[in-house]
């Protein structure tokens, strides 16, 4: 995988940085999917309630963002049997040491693209400084509060360990920006980027500049783009408005699709976050 150069470093620490603000974070994390290559766990069951170390991964994000003195509440986009993240969200909280807010979205249309969940979520994004989150994901502490403290407004974390398969998310880097994010089998993420890393699933995004994606995203659900992933809207908001980046290959994480990344999670990812000493 390719380095970033050093011009390409020096015009990324040159990006507009974001304020100093405690607890002014919201994170909006998308749980509404019905998670289709998960099967059979998700007939009965939304994928953020996997299990590993004992502790659903809805409940693994809760704890740690929680902790985090940055992020000051929680929306929750949810639509596939919600009723059952309703109810982990209300037993998580009866046992939690300290209070967190949590809210809810619904989605109806969770059978269509994810940009409908982020769509849903639309109002929370004008009036805050927010953090975009897949639910599928297991991570420590650490990773969530290097994105919160980067000083970038809008800002990807990228693992520039990646090794691609053709399935990972990725983002493209030039000159210091983040300009391209697509499937690693898209022939446009292959070549002619200083950096194309697996993007993890959380985006960092500036109140000030996130009326220019809800409007990206009323224009392309209005042309009939509903079935699409979240990231085309990224996509396109990215060639217009500026994003950092913030690599974490460092850190032990991984998203879960696949029956085999739950056991990933299970047997390396869980074990190198308890045994690197990482907070979950």
């Amino acid at each position: 995988m390719a380095q970033p150069s050093e011009a390409s470093m020096s015009n990324y620490e040159a990006l507009p940085t974001a304020p100093e603000r405690r607890g002014a974070i919201r994170a909006v994390l998308l749980a509404a999917g019905v998670g289709d290559r998960l099967r059979p766990f998700t007939d009965h069951h939304p994928k953020c309630l996997v299990e590993v170390g004992q502790r659903s991964l809805l409940a693994h994000h809760l704890d740690l963002l929680s902790q985090i003195p940055e992020i000051s509440d929680l929306v929750i986009v949810v639509g596939y049997l919600e009723d059952q993240i309703r109810d982990a969200v209300a037993a998580w909280q009866r046992q939690a040491e300290r209070p967190f807010e949590v809210g809810f979205e619904v989605n109806p249309e969770f059978r269509k693209g994810s940009i409908l969940s982020l769509h849903t979520a639309r109002t929370h994004l004008v009036d805050s400084d927010t953090v975009i989150m897949d639910a599928d994901v297991l991570y420590p502490r650490e990773l969530m509060e290097r994105l919160v403290r980067a000083p970038h407004a809008n800002c990807f974390l990228i693992d520039e360990t990646c090794v691609p398969s053709g399935e990972e998310m990725m983002v493209c880097v030039k000159g210091g920006r983040a300009l391209h994010i697509a499937r690693s089998r898209e022939p446009s993420t292959q070549s002619g980027w200083d950096l194309a890393g697996e993007g993890v699933g959380f985006f960092r995004l500036d109140r000030h500049d996130s009326v220019r994606l809800v409007a990206i995203m009323d224009a392309m659900i209005a042309d009939g783009l509903d079935r699409v992933e979240y990231e085309a809207a990224l996509d396109r908001f990215m060639k217009e408005k500026v994003a950092g980046y913030v690599p974490c290959g460092d850190l032990p994480w991984t998203e879960i699709d696949f029956a085999e990344d739950v056991e990933r999670a299970v047997n390396e990812v869980f074990p190198a976050i308890l045994a690197a000493g990482l907070t979950l």
